[in-house]
């Protein structure tokens, strides 16, 4: 597979999408400033109140208060991501469900064709734009709103050194900055190996269906476990299994949860660890055996 080929198939896929990767990013950055001074002028604060205050706050510091900073600082970093997160999440789900389906009912999938781009190459472009591209861009745009955050605090620093003799200087050398930021940037490919069956399903149903690919994706799930849910009844069987196998891939195991508790130490890698906890071969191959079956009716198909 050639990697310029590859390169451009994913451009081309960022570019289709290119109002919605561009937009809702910002206007989640812009809200995300705006709504603190929105809040802020509301409370009738004045500046020279709100630096008194924080003039005060190191003589509050402790040497135990200190070791706690980079927990702090990550938490605040995952709660300043977790709007965007959330949006790109849905972003996925959409993208993945419409992929395949929109260039069929606007008949571009033609034009495609007509260049030198195989059918693997199509495929494994969008599964990286979804999983990758996506989520990256979103997280590149939190990061860029959180580095005006940051930048708004350090000319907060320096008029709090300059005009009020106070230092706060130990803050930025004890958050551990770039470490927190890292560590969320390192959530991106385990969680899309995570979801990675759940995207290969909705391409499945993108590439397969007529109409409404959205229906396609839900329905048959939905009618399997109600069948699954009558048959446990009728029978008096203990449990369903696929209802609990989806609620054991898509939920924290209590097991995990009570290995990390008390593990204060490593508060800070806890997601991650959630997350590679739900990794297995198993959810690897079902997520390869659907991108096989999509690029399999992508290939084979007769009608477009």
């Amino acid at each position: 597979m050639n990697t310029k080929t590859l390169t451009t198939s994913i451009k081309k896929e960022l570019w289709e999408f290119s109002n919605i990767l561009k937009w809702v990013p910002m206007i989640i950055a812009i809200l995300v400033i705006v709504m603190p001074l929105i809040i802020f002028m509301q409370s009738n604060a004045s500046f020279s109140e709100i630096f008194q205050e924080l003039a005060s706050f190191p003589e509050t510091l402790t040497s135990a208060n200190i070791e706690m900073l980079p927990k702090m600082f990550f938490v605040m970093t995952l709660s300043l991501f977790a709007p965007f997160l959330m949006v790109a999440l849905i972003i996925q789900l959409y993208y993945f469900t419409v992929c395949l389906f929109d260039e069929r009912r606007d008949l571009s999938i033609m034009f495609w064709r007509s260049l030198p781009v195989s059918d693997v190459t199509t495929i494994i472009a969008k599964v990286i734009t979804g999983t990758l591209a996506i989520p990256a861009i979103f997280l590149g745009a939190a990061t860029a709103t959180l580095g005006l955050i940051l930048l708004l605090a350090f000319i907060a620093c320096i008029i709090l050194s300059v005009g009020y003799d106070v230092s706060l200087w130990e803050f930025w050398t004890n958050a551990g900055i770039l470490s927190g930021v890292s560590l969320v940037w390192l959530h991106i490919i385990p969680f899309a190996i995570w979801m990675l069956p759940l995207f290969s399903w909705l391409m499945l149903a993108s590439m397969y269906a007529k109409k409404t690919p959205f229906l396609w994706a839900i329905l048959p799930v939905a009618v399997l476990l109600l069948v699954e849910g009558f048959v446990v009844h009728y029978f008096h069987l203990s449990k369903p299994f696929i209802g609990t196998l989806l609620l054991d891939y898509f939920s924290l195991s209590s097991q995990f949860i009570e290995s990390v508790q008390g593990q204060e130490d490593f508060a800070r890698t806890v997601p991650l660890q959630a997350l590679i906890t739900k990794l297995n071969i198993g959810s690897v191959l079902v997520g390869v055996l659907l991108l096989y079956g999509t690029y399999w009716l992508r290939k084979n198909k007769a009608e477009v």
